[in-house]
């Protein structure tokens, strides 16, 4: 079996990728060798995978399987709302507004989810938008397993 990183969003509006240190860890994890798997936190970023197109929108380009999070600009990072039911594990990313300075806007593109060493894991990449104090955005995300 497979696993897989969805977005809701019907729109499709994004791409997103569990990375291959995702499954090394996991498997390093179960078999006991170096420290217990954990999923931490998210940084909210800017990267170079999103880019502007001529018609006003946003190309959204395919994420490297070795992506590192010293491959995107950070501005913000916050703790995870996480559960598992019946082998789906559920992540919810809230854009902690109440912690960034007041007027400072910053261009958010794309979310990495790291473990519990600082190692990027999963990486979501969606259309441009603004984001700073006073708005709340938040990105609910499961990892399924696929048949396959």
């Amino acid at each position: 079996m497979a696993e897989n990183l969805k977005a809701r969003d019907g729109n499709r509006l994004y791409k997103a990728q569990l990375l291959s240190y995702y499954y090394s860890r996991r498997a390093e994890s179960a078999i006991g060798k170096g420290a217990r798997f954990v999923i931490s936190k998210a940084y909210w970023c800017k990267s170079s995978l999103v880019t502007a197109n001529g018609a006003g929108g946003w190309n959204i380009a395919d994420i490297p399987l070795d992506f590192k999070l010293s491959g995107a600009q950070q501005f913000a990072v916050s703790d995870l709302i996480l559960s598992s039911v019946d082998g789906i594990i559920t992540i919810n990313a809230a854009f902690p507004q109440e912690r960034m300075p007041d007027n400072t806007p910053y261009d958010f593109n794309t979310l990495v989810l790291v473990d519990a060493e600082e190692q990027a894991f999963g990486v979501l990449c969606t259309q441009q938008d603004t984001l700073y104090k006073g708005k709340r955005y938040s990105i609910l995300m499961t990892i399924e397993q696929v048949e396959g």
